[in-house]
């Protein structure tokens, strides 16, 4: 009888540890998407490509050994809210390790998902609008509000999951209507249901922009940036 007690308690103790070494080894695997503009793709001070804060998640990942797949495909220079919303709504592909997959498979397949969006649709909404002021301004952010909205409505019919959008530091450009318009999208972002907001505009300064003709902040700064998502991020059974 006592020989049969040990058995099972053997087997128990099997079954957990075939458990315990099945979660270690599934669980902690992710795939990883950057969606967005510029910020997302890593532009530099000088327009180049370079390394942005997805790249410096993804290089925590990878030495952590928890990485999948990491994509940044969907994010370019130029892309705008209502851009990446029609490739959702069109499933446009891309080739990942020689494998065809649509925006959409990727949605689904993603575990962690990073979003920098809505700055080039204000600059250049702002750059159409003659004779901007107050209300005008107030409008085109509204409009912004609508879409990005509606874009994050879009993405989660895919990944139901929690999305990070990565708020914009204080950029030191001249246009007080731009620098109005980011305090006023970063706002709306802390305020969105369904996301995570990540702030920059405490960690970011004026230091940290080398091109004072750029938009766009230094790799050490998209680190700084990388530092504070992984700060905020709840990963699942991580």
């Amino acid at each position: 009888m006592i020989k049969k007690h040990y058995k099972l308690i053997i087997f128990l103790l099997i079954i957990l540890l075939i458990f315990l070494i099945y979660k270690t080894n599934h669980n902690h695997y992710f795939n990883y998407t950057s969606l967005g503009d510029g910020y997302a793709l890593g532009i530099n001070s000088y327009g180049e490509i370079d390394y942005g804060y997805s790249d410096f998640i993804k290089d925590k990942l990878k030495k952590e050994k928890k990485l999948k797949l990491y994509i940044k495909d969907f994010s370019d220079k130029n892309q705008s809210i209502e851009h990446l919303y029609e490739s959702i709504v069109t499933n446009e592909k891309i080739t990942v390790n020689n494998i065809e997959k649509n925006i959409k498979q990727v949605l689904r397949e993603s575990d962690l998902l990073t979003m920098t969006i809505g700055l080039n649709d204000l600059i250049y909404h702002i750059a159409i609008t003659p004779n901007i002021n107050e209300y005008e301004l107030n409008k085109i952010v509204n409009d912004i509000e609508e879409n990005i909205e509606k874009l994050v409505q879009e993405i989660k019919k895919y990944y139901p999951k929690q999305i990070y959008i990565i708020g914009y530091p204080e950029i030191p450009i001249q246009n007080i209507h731009i620098r109005e318009g980011i305090k006023k999208l970063n706002t709306i972002y802390n305020e969105l249901e369904g996301i995570t907001y990540i702030s920059t505009s405490e960690i970011i300064t004026s230091k940290d922009f080398l091109n004072p003709n750029s938009i766009f902040p230094s790799k050490e700064a998209y680190e700084k940036i990388s530092k504070e998502v992984k700060l905020n991020r709840k990963f699942p059974n991580y």
